[in-house]
């Protein structure tokens, strides 16, 4: 609960720091300027990103004995990126995809079976945040070396971790994981082309890649609530750095946080869905609870 409340305190702190900076014209402007397109090409390429995690989360957990269809591996992973966009620190909804015992999936039984399950979603994530900080490595290369470098470092370093948990894969499903994580990066980098786009649509295009992968390294760091604040100060930054205005960055970011946001929404639904027949039967126990309180007494 500590560590949560901070991690709040972190997000309120650094988006206090933006609009001092800035002031809140960048995200007013930003929120009254994403057209229905912009909506429905995040919420698109949001699925494919969703897509993208579930296939490689499936292909991790198989070589750990777990075997998950591709529909309810689709709808867990989306319930955790609803879930991470709303909670502290961004991982709360992926410890409930390795914790959930539902029948969807086929589990090796014994003991380690739920280790199995956190080892596959901590190594496909890993495997993300890796190409999350090779990329940004990548576009800060010719601009800050020493801060490429340590980014660049920060990718071996969760390579290296997640080699504990993917070194029993052969060399093509490696390969597919690694291919996997790339087209995912790609597929939020475009919800972030998007919002530049429309919040500021006079930038070079061409600045898209480069931009984008600065800001979704920024909103990687887990110490906030759902990438805010410190995605805000990353873009800015990295605009200020290309000779762009940190203040529309400021608004781009924005904007890209909002697209990430609504590309989540169909997981409140299978949330929803999920969580509704444990409601139910919870209130099922609690029925035959009172109704057998009721006889007990009655008889009394």
């Amino acid at each position: 609960m500590l560590v949560a409340s901070l991690q709040v305190l972190v997000t309120v702190g650094v988006l206090g720091f933006v609009v001092a900076r800035w002031g809140l014209e960048p995200i007013t402007t930003a929120l009254g300027s994403l057209p229905w397109w912009a909506l429905a090409g995040g919420l698109v390429l949001g699925a494919a990103g969703v897509l993208v995690q579930a296939l490689r989360w499936r292909l991790v957990a198989h070589h750990h004995g777990i075997r998950l269809p591709v529909g309810p591996a689709v709808a867990r992973c989306w319930q955790a990126s609803f879930l991470n966009s709303l909670l502290p620190g961004g991982l709360a909804g992926d410890v409930l995809r390795a914790a959930d015992d539902s029948s969807d999936a086929e589990v090796s039984a014994g003991r380690r079976a739920l280790a199995s399950g956190f080892a596959a979603v901590a190594a496909e994530r890993l495997c993300g945040t890796t190409v999350v900080l090779v990329a940004a490595s990548a576009a800060l290369a010719p601009h800050r070396p020493l801060l490429a470098a340590l980014c660049l470092a920060g990718g071996v370093v969760t390579a290296a971790v997640a080699w504990r948990w993917l070194r029993r894969l052969p060399a093509r499903d490696l390969l597919g994981v690694g291919m996997l994580s790339v087209v995912g990066w790609v597929a939020f980098a475009g919800i972030f082309a998007l919002a530049l786009v429309a919040v500021a649509p006079s930038t070079d295009p061409r600045l898209a890649p480069g931009l984008a992968a600065v800001s979704i390294a920024g909103m990687s760091v887990p110490v906030g609530v759902g990438g805010w604040g410190t995605r805000e100060a990353a873009t800015a930054w990295v605009f200020s750095v290309v000779g762009l205005d940190p203040a529309a960055g400021v608004g781009v970011s924005v904007g890209y946080g909002v697209l990430a946001l609504v590309s989540t929404l169909p997981g409140a639904v299978v949330l929803a869905a999920r969580l509704a027949p444990r409601v139910r039967e919870v209130g099922r126990s609690r029925d035959r609870r009172h109704a057998r309180a009721g006889r007990e007494h009655a008889g009394a």
